[in-house]
């Protein structure tokens, strides 16, 4: 029979090679950041207190000439500055020695101490799939990553019944987009916040081209329980469904270019089976690529070129249009979970491990996301 050292020591050496060979793994069991992982947009080893980035919310302007105009020369100021710093959680387990030496042979109902590493991790793990949808500016959320909640928040409806470009109410059942109302990185989503405005005479955002810094920084959210659309005036995910992901899908791509496309749209579970029922009454022939499918997930199908499916994290009434090229995860560390110990306790005669990770999640400008919400 092992001492009780080398049992210890057996233990903290499964405890480390364990997380160390399960990383991919990690990214795997989680559709996002499987995507994220095979489109190379996992970093690690990253440094500074926090990172940030310049976003170009303008054109520059420009004047007709008929060929001799004076021309006058000033500098002009196209970027915004954005910030977000890392962020971190931990989860620990300790036994003590004497438990330890318990927890052994035929004694043992449940391995304790042997299967203490992948307890820690699992329970980490399963904490980081809702990160992807966490708001992490929120009062009360301060810890949590910076996810889409973290830019899709919104504010009533864009009132479809007045003329102007985007005019706020309160929610109402007849409008099918709401009123982007948030700050993320330090920018506000809301339209107009930084100028800009209507090219054309009529037509409503985001129906109408508007100048790039009114929505530069606006996701469009669709309101999916609108009686707006037209399948029959009904307020119903069932018989809305389809137009709505459409709306979403190809508003944000007034965006046009390959990087900021949305490539996946995940639903609340109860909205994607109604959604597959919806589906089943439609004549449908998939010979589109799914890019799920390449990573090992096949419960997802197509639509417009797009992968529609369900995650369990996924908030309750919800969906999201995501644009992977858009996103990255950057980790301080070289591996996203990192282990600890087991670290002997004199005192308290125990042996204590911990799990831990910091990171955050980085999304360039919300223009590039949508989300499904049920308004009213």
């Amino acid at each position: 029979m092992a001492s009780v050292s080398d049992w210890a020591r057996v233990i903290g050496t499964t405890i480390v090679q364990h997380l160390r060979e399960e990383e991919l793994s990690t990214f795997r069991k989680f559709k996002v950041y499987a995507m994220l992982e095979k489109a190379g947009n996992v970093l690690m080893n990253q440094s500074g207190r926090g990172f940030d980035w310049n976003i170009r919310y303008k054109n520059a302007s420009v004047q007709g000439s008929s060929g001799d105009t004076p021309r006058v020369f000033s500098r002009q100021s196209l970027w915004k500055r954005l910030e977000l710093p890392y962020k971190g959680f931990t989860t620990q387990d300790s036994i003590f020695r004497r438990e330890l030496l318990e927890n052994r042979g035929q004694q043992a109902l449940v391995n304790v101490a042997g299967s203490m590493a992948a307890r820690l991790q699992e329970s980490l793990e399963q904490h980081l799939g809702y990160q992807v949808y966490a708001d992490g500016s929120a009062t009360g959320q301060e810890n949590n990553w910076h996810g889409l909640e973290s830019f899709l928040g919104y504010d009533g409806t864009i009132d479809s019944s007045v003329a102007g470009v985007a005019t706020k109410r309160t929610a109402n059942a007849a409008d099918r987009f709401c009123y982007p109302t948030d700050n993320y990185a330090g920018l506000s989503t809301q339209l107009g916040a930084y100028g800009g405005g209507r090219l054309g005479t009529t037509g409503q955002w985001p129906e109408t081209p508007v100048d790039p810094e009114f929505d530069f920084f606006s996701p469009v959210i669709v309101n999916w329980n609108s009686s707006g659309f037209s399948q029959n005036n009904t307020q119903s995910w069932r018989q809305n469904c389809v137009e709505a992901i459409r709306l979403g899908l190809h508003h944000a791509r007034r965006n046009d270019t390959r990087e900021a496309a949305i490539d996946l749209v995940i639903l609340d579970r109860k909205l994607y089976i109604q959604y597959l029922a919806t589906l089943d009454g439609k004549e449908r022939i998939n010979v589109e690529s799914n890019k799920l499918a390449e990573v090992g997930f096949t419960d997802s199908v197509m639509q417009d070129g797009v992968t529609v499916t369900s995650e369990y994290a996924c908030p309750a009434d919800s969906g999201y249009g995501l644009s992977i090229g858009n996103m990255e995860l950057r980790s301080l560390e070289n591996t996203l979970l990192v282990g600890e110990g087991p670290f002997y306790d004199e005192e308290l005669s125990s042996y204590r491990y911990a799990c831990s990770v910091l990171a955050n999640l980085r999304c360039r400008s919300p223009r590039n996301f949508f989300k499904l919400v049920k308004a009213v």
